[in-house]
């Protein structure tokens, strides 16, 4: 069978932030205070500050309009594909930088690479936390986590670690069904003020590799409450022509790529089965004739695909995966569900260093785990914006008075991480040590 390389690990390790090549990792550290180097723009503004500048091969995955401006270095070079991601990469980066300089404060005598690399371990955590805890019941409803076994716990250890589970990631999964976002996307970006009221909006073409907003002060805080403001588009089988035609177009030209043409043929290249054979290793009953489609996709689709396919058997993963009509309390449909769901199954039991897991060198406390567990994507964004001072307590859903109440920033209700839980007992119990902490 034909397999495509993935540079990339498989496993939620906030490799956007770190990267998982040593190389890089080492240009993105400042190797003092176990921090990761920025680029303080604004400082004599008193705001945070963005992602390092990318100097090396500047002009890859980035259009420059002129010599003297360069997007962004990050952990994935993937950064600079569009604003709002530099953006999400940003706040990671600046969450990292934030627990550092609380933990070197804790542990005043830990050298910079147990700073760096506690801090590392603390940032995953929050990213397999809020990945579970928050985005995966909303594109899987729940009684496909209950299925899959995708519920977290409230206390105690995980106890599902199995070393016969692979958790490297399937190309199904990756080349298909991990892109049914793309029907998420809008054909703008809204910018919104820190008081929920709408700015203005760019089209996501114009945005596309170019991430240089981000160097306009203010515009950072007012692309997250964007992002937390604007609705989603429905998933469905209709994309933005925003990505259908102008994907990646460059300054003056009329046409860019077409990244639906691109996720079928990337499935061809990859060498992924067909629908047909993913709805067979998902337990679903095969389609024999396109009527038999009836019910699980509109009309329209069905229509579509009896014109431009000879037999079922040639349906294309992606194509049909975001055609399928939604499970109930799911964004996706059964397909889309199953490979989606096993994947984030394996990610979860098959990960020796998942943050729920007791028992190893590696594991937190249970004090710790407790920390990590009241952590959520809004205390995220309160504590690494330069202005926001009040959200909706799930930041991925609209805000709504009854089940999604905005909150201040400053309230109890999106507690902040306690890393006095950190504090490394042995070396403040021992004679010469630090006094107990003030």
């Amino acid at each position: 069978p034909r397999n495509s390389f993935n540079q990339i690990s498989s496993i939620l390790d906030a490799g956007t932030v770190y990267s998982n090549s040593e190389e890089t990792q080492e240009k993105l550290r400042t190797f003092k205070g176990g921090l990761l180097k920025m680029l303080p723009v604004f400082e004599e503004h008193g705001m945070k500050p963005l992602l390092p500048l990318k100097l090396d091969e500047p002009d890859e995955g980035c259009i420059r309009p002129s010599e003297d401006v360069y997007c962004f270095l990050a952990g994935d070079p993937r950064v600079n594909e569009q604003t709002v991601l530099a953006m999400i990469h940003t706040l990671f980066v600046r969450n990292h930088n934030h627990i550092a300089h609380q933990m070197a404060e804790v542990n005043p005598h830990w050298n910079d690479e147990t700073v760096f690399q506690e801090t590392r371990h603390i940032n995953a955590a929050i990213v397999q936390h809020i990945t579970y805890n928050e985005f995966l019941p909303m594109v899987l409803g729940k009684e496909v986590m209950q299925r899959h076994g995708l519920i977290l716990g409230k206390n105690g250890y995980f106890d599902g670690y199995d070393p016969l589970t692979n958790p490297s990631v399937s190309t199904g999964f990756t080349s298909a069904a991990f892109r049914f976002g793309h029907s998420l996307l809008p054909s703008t970006i809204e910018r919104w003020s820190k008081s929920h009221r709408y700015v203005g909006s760019q089209r996501l073409s114009e945005m596309l590799q170019q991430p240089y907003d981000l160097y306009k002060g203010g515009w950072a805080d007012n692309y997250i409450m964007g992002l937390i403001n604007q609705v989603a588009q429905a998933l469905d089988n209709s994309m933005s022509q925003e990505v259908t035609n102008h994907l990646f177009q460059e300054p003056g030209k009329k046409w860019g790529l077409d990244l639906a043409a691109l996720n079928i043929q990337r499935g061809r290249e990859h060498g992924i089965p067909s629908y047909n054979v993913w709805r067979d290793w998902c337990g679903f009953p095969k389609i024999y004739r396109f009527e038999d489609l009836a019910g699980i996709m509109s009309n329209q689709t069905i229509h579509g695909y009896k014109k431009y396919y000879d037999s079922p058997d040639d349906i294309d993963l992606w194509s049909a995966g975001i055609a399928e009509k939604p499970l109930p309390g799911s964004m996706v449909g059964p397909t889309f569900a199953c490979i989606i769901g096993k994947q984030f199954h394996n990610f979860r039991h098959g990960d020796r260093f998942w943050y729920e897991n007791g028992g190893w060198p590696s594991s937190f406390t249970l004090e710790q785990l407790a920390e990590v567990r009241k952590m959520k994507l809004s205390r995220v964004l309160c504590d690494n914006s330069d202005d926001i001072d009040n959200i909706q307590v799930y930041a991925m859903v609209l805000p709504d008075h009854e089940i999604n109440p905005r909150v201040p920033c400053k309230s109890g209700v999106l507690p902040k991480l306690d890393l006095s839980k950190w504090r490394d007992a042995s070396y403040h119990a021992s004679p010469g040590g630090f006094a107990p902490f003030k």
